[in-house]
C-alpha cells in the first residue's frame, strides 16, 4: 500500500527505536509498580518515542478529566472531597470514572486528606494542582516527541504551562481551547490524512475486516473498520473529533515511523500494522503481569 512519507527515511528498521502507542505510554505514568516495572525492562534507558497525537490521546483520556475534576471540586456548592466524587461518579461514563479512580489511588491514598473534612478541601486542591504539574512534568521528561504528525492536530497544539504562577487560569485556557473541538477539527488535516494520503489503506483495512470472523480477538478492529467505512462513504463531513477518538489506532498505526517498532497493548494493532508494513509488538496486559508474578 502506498506511503506518503518518504521510504528512503524508513527502510532500515531499528529494533532499538520504540515508538510507544498511548495504550503503553498511559500505563507507564498510572500503571501498577509491577506493570511500570516490566515496561521498564522492556525498553531500558532507550529513547520512548511518542507523536504529538499519542500526547493529544493521554491528555484527553487522563489529564483533561482531571482538571475537569479539579474545577468540580473548587465549586463552591461542593463542600468536599467525597462530595465531588460523588458527583463525579453520578455524572461521568465509564471512561471518566477510570481517570478519577487512578487519581485517587496515585495521590490521595499517599495523603492525610478526609474525604469528608470541608476544612480538608484546601489540602486535596493543593495536592491536585501538585499532581498535574508532576504528571505534566513527567510526561515530558520520560518520552521524547518525534514531532511529526501527519493530521496537524490542533488540539494536540493547545498550549500549557504547568510552571506558570497562576495555575488556575493556565488550566481555565487550556481547557476552552482543548475543548473548542469546532475550530481545532477547522484547522486540522485529519480528512486529507485518511481520504488522500491513507483511502487506499483504509479501503484494504474495510476489506480486511469484512473477511474475518466476529469474535473477542477480532471486536475491536472489525468495529474501527465500521467506523472507517462511514467515513469512506461520507467524506470529510463524517470526520470529526470524537471520530477520530474511536479510530485513534488507525492514524496512530498509519503515521508510526516505520524505522520503529510500535509498541501497543491494543489487539487491533494486530491486524493494522501488517498490512502497511509496521513492525509491531504487542505486550501483556497489566492483569497478565500481574498474574504472571503471582505464579
Amino acid at each position: 500500500m502506498s506511503d506518503p512519507r518518504d521510504d528512503a527515511q524508513r527502510t532500515v528498521f531499528d529494533h532499538r527505536a520504540h515508538f510507544l502507542d498511548s495504550s503503553v505510554v498511559r500505563p507507564m505514568l498510572l500503571g501498577t509498580q509491577a506493570y511500570q516495572q516490566y515496561f521498564e525492562t522492556q525498553f531500558g534507558d532507550r529513547p520512548r518515542h511518542i507523536s504529538p497525537y499519542v500526547q493529544m490521546e493521554i491528555w484527553r483520556s487522563y489529564l483533561r478529566n482531571i482538571i475537569e475534576f479539579y474545577f468540580t471540586l473548587r465549586l463552591p456548592t461542593i463542600p468536599t472531597l467525597s462530595d465531588a466524587l460523588t458527583f463525579w461518579s453520578n455524572k461521568h461514563q465509564t471512561i471518566k470514572h477510570k481517570a478519577i479512580e487512578q487519581l485517587v489511588a496515585q495521590l490521595f491514598s499517599k495523603r492525610s486528606v478526609n474525604f469528608s473534612r470541608p476544612e480538608d478541601k484546601e489540602k486535596a486542591l493543593k495536592a491536585l494542582e501538585l499532581l498535574i504539574r508532576q504528571f505534566v512534568r513527567s510526561f515530558q521528561t520520560r518520552f521524547t516527541s518525534t514531532e511529526e504528525d501527519s493530521t496537524q492536530c490542533a488540539r494536540a497544539l493547545a498550549p500549557l504551562n504547568v510552571a506558570a504562577e497562576d495555575l488556575v487560569d493556565e488550566l481555565k485556557r487550556f481547557a476552552i481551547g482543548f475543548d473548542d473541538v469546532e475550530t481545532c477539527r477547522s484547522l486540522c488535516l485529519i480528512d486529507h490524512f485518511l481520504l488522500t494520503l491513507h483511502r487506499s489503506d483504509l479501503e484494504a483495512y474495510v476489506q480486511q475486516a469484512a473477511d474475518l470472523p466476529k469474535n473477542s480477538q477480532t471486536r475491536g478492529f472489525i468495529r474501527i473498520a465500521e467506523n472507517l467505512q462511514d467515513i469512506l462513504e461520507k467524506g470529510a463531513i463524517a470526520c470529526s473529533c470524537r471520530r477520530c477518538e474511536q479510530i485513534g489506532d488507525v492514524v496512530i498505526a498509519l503515521d508510526a515511523p516505520r524505522h520503529m517498532q510500535l509498541e501497543h497493548t491494543d489487539q487491533a494493532f494486530d491486524y493494522l500494522c501488517p498490512p502497511i508494513q509496521q513492525p509491531h509488538r504487542k505486550h501483556p496486559s497489566e492483569t497478565q503481569v500481574l498474574g504472571r508474578d503471582m505464579s
